[in-house]
């Protein structure tokens, strides 16, 4: 069994988004067959209890450092050896952890590096891109500026880096409920607020004083909030003598509310995946720092209207936001912006990431009209286009023409996609005729690279092709730059020359 160590954090102060996208994740892993053991301070607000409830152990260190300042922790020697005991102790059980997970703004390279020798691998979660990590695997989820070399120079070059929203670590409801729902379309007739487990600015109070100035007895609004929030009292007479808001508290998850919501009010964080999974067009508040970059990226995108950092709001300014959207009828572009950049899957991404090796099964099958969408997302992302012989971006309509015609000819072209016996995609391999050879074009998958896949897949594949052209001469080209991919042939025994546009590779099938 894979045993996997999180190292997470929660209080009134960091909030519980942290601890409950890792809650998503280590479910997932679960459902996969891994054990999962959390390691959290015991921080006032802390999600120990929940964690445990839904049947994670929990190795609980003390809560140590000022309270009252967000991840302020010990130094991070200390935050080590009581990490490293904690690791320690999973280990005198008779199981090292295959993988570490630190979801925590207080911990960088430093005590990640002290920590190496008592796990297999360390996967960091971040998204603030200030610091630098010791890790195999880096999962940032948002959406920002220059996403792509966000950790250049923060992480080694062999760490692999799961960026942008198609990693969310969404719960498997959203994905249920997502399929159930539909564009926005005309009237508002339901407003969701929801702004974090913490909420020590009580942003909820003026969101819902906004929405009485505009006394629409014909719009619903839900309010989420925790029972810890600090003000909750006050909320509750706030909405009592109003039948159409509805005050939510301590809900296991949002997705069945927002499913059912026109538009949604609330901060940026997870929050803001979770809403655009299900296709809510939203007005933004950002309370901290860290989420000013992601607010921008929505905002310009069309995917969210962020109005302002919290310290620039108030009721007055909400309330006329929110009445330039009631008085406006959705024709649905809104909500479609949305679907687009969150398709709910991130978090079995991760785990295949995670749990996928050199050693997992494979096999190789004919593409079809329906993998379309795949080869093109493979074909386009960023290393592959930098690797192959021509680096521009591919357009959807091209490639469809150019897909279309290949699988029309499979005389002169067969793609194959490599899968798990469970059938998770984990690559493609094309073969090209080119005279007396067939042409070879592979790729893996961007969150699988970096786990030894290239060449079992390879030779998957290469066992395809044999079953349907006997005696194929195959040949490989491949950039000098392109090192992996040489090692890859090299290994699977093609012999190499050397011309214009690089390394030749060349054997029988």
């Amino acid at each position: 069994m894979t045993v996997i160590a999180i190292r997470t954090e929660a209080s009134r102060t960091i909030g519980v988004g942290h601890a409950m996208r890792c809650l998503t994740l280590a479910a997932a892993l679960r459902e996969r067959g891994a054990q999962v053991h959390f390691i959290c301070r015991e921080y006032d607000g802390n999600c120990n209890e929940i964690i445990e409830a839904r049947g994670f152990a929990v190795h609980r260190l003390p809560a140590t450092g000022n309270a009252a300042v967000a991840w302020s922790g010990p130094d991070w020697p200390e935050e080590a050896a009581q990490t490293r005991a904690a690791i320690d102790a999973l280990g005198a059980l008779g199981v090292q952890p295959a993988w570490l997970i630190v979801d925590h703004y207080a911990i960088d390279e430093k005590v990640e590096r002290e920590l190496r020798s008592g796990v297999g691998r360390i996967m960091a979660i971040d998204d603030l891109a200030n610091r630098n990590h010791d890790c195999d695997l880096l999962l940032d989820q948002n959406l920002v500026p220059r996403m792509e070399r966000r950790y250049e120079e923060l992480v080694t070059s062999d760490c692999v880096q799961l960026l942008g929203p198609r990693y969310c670590l969404l719960q498997p409801l959203y994905v249920e409920l997502r399929n159930q729902t539909r564009p926005r379309v005309g009237a508002i007739r339901r407003v969701f607020a929801f702004f974090s487990g913490a909420d020590v600015d009580n942003l909820t109070q003026l969101a819902i004083g906004a929405f009485l100035r505009h006394s629409r007895s014909d719009v619903e609004l839900d309010v989420v909030i925790t029972s810890a929030h600090p003000r909750a009292d006050s909320i509750r007479a706030q909405v009592a003598d109003h039948p159409n808001i509805h005050l939510h508290v301590d809900l296991p998850t949002l997705a069945p509310l927002l499913a059912k919501a026109d538009l949604a009010i609330g901060a940026g964080g997870t929050t803001s995946w979770e809403r655009a999974c299900l296709g809510v067009p939203s007005l933004m508040i950002t309370m901290a720092d860290n989420q000013r970059p992601i607010a921008e990226a929505l905002n310009e995108r069309g995917i969210a209207r962020w109005l302002g950092h919290k310290d620039q709001i108030t009721e007055a300014s909400l309330a006329a936001a929110l009445d330039a959207v009631l008085r406006q009828e959705l024709d649905g572009s809104w909500s479609e912006l949305c679907y687009a950049t969150v398709d709910g899957g991130g978090a079995a991404r991760v785990c295949n990431a995670m749990l996928i090796s050199a050693s997992t099964r494979l096999r190789a099958r004919p593409a079809g009209a329906q993998d379309e969408a795949l080869l093109l997302e493979w074909a386009n992302d960023p290393l592959t286009r930098r690797n192959a012989f021509s680096s521009d971006p591919i357009a959807p309509q091209s490639h469809r023409e150019w897909f279309r015609a290949r699988l029309s000819r499979p005389h002169s072209c067969l793609i194959f996609v490599v899968e798990t016996e469970a059938g998770v995609p984990v690559g493609q391999v094309r073969f090209d005729r080119e005279h007396d050879y067939w042409e070879i074009d592979y790729g893996v998958a961007a969150e699988l690279r970096g786990r030894g896949l290239a060449r079992p897949m390879m030779e998957v594949a290469l066992d395809a092709l044999r079953a349907t052209t006997a005696g194929a001469q195959v040949q490989g080209r491949v950039k000098q730059a392109n090192v992996p991919s040489q090692r890859v042939f090299e290994r699977l025994g093609f012999s190499s020359q050397v011309d214009e546009r690089g390394f030749v590779y060349r054997r029988k099938a």
